[in-house]
């Protein structure tokens, strides 16, 4: 090729050449002008793609920040929820203790006032024998009994002091998460807005791929026929996917397994994850986004395409924070859980078939 440029050069130094754009012919002394010309679009040409390559650095620079800062923040709002649940514990205890010392105190005054009665109106043994032997156990056992109210409610006493010092505690270990908190879920809300502008160029794409979406997603009859109809029955040869066990895309408590019948006798083909109020949810594996929108009644459902034929579907968000046609890496944020008590739906398929999420993820906890 850059023989054939300079024999071209050559050609116009010495004939000139008929200019296929003007039609006239362009002779030597207009050679240092075209030549300039040329070096200049090739500057422009290769300041473009060092600004292309820097923006790619970049985009890929915010998704890495943002896998770490969620995953901090993940941390860091489990660690809130159990001092929370501790905290709201300790409250069930120190309202039962409460009531357990006011309940015994009424006890404590009854026996108090038995033994005053009692001495306030003494019987001897010189006016009855039977009398005074009777009431003789029934003040030792009302003193017992006195005895063991007072050595009750002063072991309660000081297990509510206990529970109170624990609670105290316990407050101040979530006072001190708030700021950490707080400087971590700005980070991260400043590492989402960076990507939504980055993700910018998507946007013009993402609105004629919506139109065709939510055409399909008014056809399809449940979750099946929409994802089948997003990734389509063809797999690729290669059925690997992780040489280990995945972090679940959200933290909380499974509450059903795949396989498992509901009580309407449905078999799960998933997993139904409980999770904390407003719970960050992150991109189970590397991928790309299919389908994020709203699906009869499911609450926003986000699909994702992953490597050799696999696809994640995530229903039950309040809100998600990806487009179509955006490439996120694992544990990269992509949505929030409901506030309140929220619940999540998992599946993992593979062309036609779901697949157990237990052979590709760790429990959630």
């Amino acid at each position: 090729m850059l023989c054939k440029q300079k024999f071209l050069y050559a050609l116009i130094v010495t004939t000139g050449y008929w200019s296929l754009v003007t039609g006239h012919p362009v002779y030597a002394s207009e050679l240092a002008t075209v030549r300039a010309q040329i070096r200049q679009v090739e500057a422009q040409q290769r300041q473009l793609d060092a600004q292309v390559q820097q923006s790619d650095a970049t985009v890929d620079r915010t998704r890495r920040d943002l896998v770490r800062i969620a995953t901090r923040v993940d941390g860091i709002e489990a660690e809130r929820a159990t001092i929370q649940n501790n905290i709201a514990e300790l409250d069930v205890r120190r309202e039962a203790l409460t009531q357990s010392i006011a309940e015994n105190r009424v006890r404590i005054s009854e026996a108090a006032a038995a033994i005053l009665m009692m001495a306030m109106a003494p019987v001897t043994a010189t006016d009855d024998a039977r009398e005074y032997i009777l009431s003789t156990i029934l003040l030792a056992g009302i003193a017992d009994s006195f005895d063991a109210e007072m050595r009750r409610a002063a072991e309660q006493a000081r297990e509510l002091e206990r529970v109170q010092q624990q609670r105290r505690a316990e407050q101040a270990r979530l006072d001190r998460t708030a700021a950490r908190y707080a400087a971590q879920r700005a980070e991260l809300d400043r590492l989402l807005r960076t990507r939504t502008a980055q993700n910018e160029r998507l946007r013009a794409q993402q609105n004629e791929m919506q139109r065709t979406l939510r055409g399909l997603s008014a056809r399809a009859r449940n979750l099946s026929e929409l994802t089948v109809g997003i990734s389509g029955a063809a797999v690729s040869v290669d059925s690997s996917f992780a040489t280990r066990r995945l972090r679940p895309p959200v933290s909380g408590r499974l509450v059903m397994r795949y396989g498992e019948r509901s009580a309407l006798g449905i078999t799960s083909t998933g997993w139904r994850v409980r999770t904390r109020a407003s719970a960050l949810v992150t991109a189970p594996a590397d991928g790309r986004v299919e389908f994020a929108d709203s699906f009869r009644g499911y609450g926003r459902v986000l699909i994702i395409a992953h490597k050799n034929s696999y696809y994640s579907v995530l229903t039950g968000m309040a809100t998600t924070d990806v487009m179509i046609g955006q490439d996120v890496l694992a544990g990269e944020p992509i949505g929030r859980m409901p506030e309140g008590q929220a619940e999540m739906y998992l599946e993992m398929r593979r062309g036609n078939r779901t697949i157990d999420p237990a052979r590709i993820f760790t429990e959630p906890r």
